[in-house]
């Protein structure tokens, strides 16, 4: 275990003559990420982030030229709070359980109700759902649940075993907290991740530049409990109640 040295210290143990400027400048006072190597920092990041049991991920990602924007709370339970942004449009999610409400706009549910229904027949449930809050039926509500469903996978790949060829950079901030910078470089893209120096050595920012799927993440509110409020009743649609 590391811990912080002493911000003062003592030049001399000799005492000091009388009359003397006894004044000694104040030692910079390391932290343990200064002695440890980029993998040793890489790996404690991995370590922290194993017993964790919820987070909130916002920022942008790209796979297979498909670009996605998030903005979610969620944990190990599967419940979550938040958007998730994609080609269809913006979904807003809070689920608890098997529990589902969403509110999207028209775009969304144009796309949705596009298969399967006649022109006219989706206008009019786009009509209806467009920015409401809707308690889905259970199909739809298991189908918008797989968008919280994924924390498990996210801490494996969190957590995965580094790949042993990462730089440190010159420190940062995220969000005003201080963070070691590190780096890896592959012939297409570099990946860079921003390792909370203060409490648990959270990942709090990671992103990769260069290369066909670029990242901008962050990841926050570790452990803290997602809001799974539901909406005021009289702001719910029960699709049920239609024809």
């Amino acid at each position: 275990m590391h811990h912080y040295r002493s911000a003062y210290h003592r030049c001399s143990t000799d005492s000091p003559e009388p009359g003397a400027n006894n004044t000694v400048p104040a030692a910079k006072a390391k932290h343990p990420f200064d002695t440890m190597t980029a993998e040793q920092i890489d790996k404690q990041a991995r370590e922290a982030v194993k017993n964790t049991t919820s987070m909130r991920i916002s920022g942008k990602a790209s796979s297979d030229g498909q670009q996605v924007e998030v903005d979610l709370a969620f944990d190990i339970r599967g419940s979550c709070n938040g958007a998730v942004d994609n080609s269809m449009g913006t979904l807003h999610i809070i689920k608890k359980g098997s529990l589902v409400y969403a509110k999207a706009g028209e775009d969304y549910w144009r796309a949705t109700f596009s298969r399967g229904m006649t022109v006219e027949q989706a206008e009019k449930m786009v009509g209806h759902f467009t920015d409401r809050w809707i308690k889905p039926p259970a199909l739809m509500a298991k189908t918008l649940g797989n968008f919280c469903d994924g924390f498990d996978s996210v801490l494996e790949l969190l957590s995965a075993e580094p790949h042993g060829n990462a730089t440190r950079e010159n420190d940062a901030t995220v969000d005003g907290r201080p963070t070691a910078v590190l780096t890896e470089r592959t012939p297409t893209d570099t990946t860079t991740v921003y390792i909370a120096k203060e409490s648990k050595p959270y990942l709090l920012k990671a992103t990769i530049t260069g290369g066909n799927d670029p990242l901008d993440l962050t990841f926050t509110d570790h452990n803290t409990p997602v809001d799974t409020t539901p909406p005021p009743p009289d702001q719910i649609l029960d699709p049920t109640t239609l024809r």
